[in-house]
């Protein structure tokens, strides 16, 4: 609790600075807690759709614009809740062998598409968020443990340009 009331409290403060020119905030996290089977594309577990919902709560005052999902059935079903709370669509970019080097690019483009002054929610997997990170950031990312679903990366673009990220648990 004390930890989702400090984690409101900084998003708050940060989305109370100006607007710079062209700048978005993107928030990264790992899909919620997943089932065993099927391996290939599982659902999520009764936690990871109580943890879905926290989502709602945790970005209220953020107002993403957007909501970004690869197209596996525990990523869109962790970005979903948060998606309908705040009448979006969840967007599919989806990720496969072919574009997995090429992703934080495209993933990148499209956030930096929006609205000056956006902000953006992206759910991804253990072993592609901190590609994401380290390929705006030009620094390395903490690594996600395959047990870790209380990770959250937030990373401020100016101008395309990352100018600043944190490594968050919610």
């Amino acid at each position: 609790m004390i930890r989702t009331v400090c984690l409101t409290a900084l998003l708050v403060s940060l989305f109370s600075m100006p607007a710079m020119a062209q700048s978005q905030t993107v928030f990264l996290l790992r899909h919620a807690e997943k089932s065993s089977e099927p391996a290939a594309d599982p659902e999520l577990t009764d936690a990871g759709k109580a943890r879905a919902e926290r989502l709602v709560s945790l970005f209220a005052q953020a107002k993403p614009s957007a909501v970004f999902s690869t197209q596996y059935r525990r990523t869109v079903a962790t970005a979903t809740p948060l998606a309908d709370a705040m009448a979006l669509k969840v967007t599919i970019l989806p990720i496969d062998k072919d574009n997995a080097e090429r992703y934080p690019e495209i993933l990148r483009e499209a956030v930096c598409a929006m609205a000056n002054g956006s902000n953006a929610v992206v759910i991804g997997h253990s072993n592609t968020l901190p590609a994401i990170v380290q390929a705006w950031t030009g620094k390395p990312a903490n690594a996600i443990d395959d047990t870790e679903y209380d990770r959250l990366f937030m990373v401020r673009l100016e101008k395309c340009e990352a100018i600043g990220s944190m490594d968050l648990r919610y």
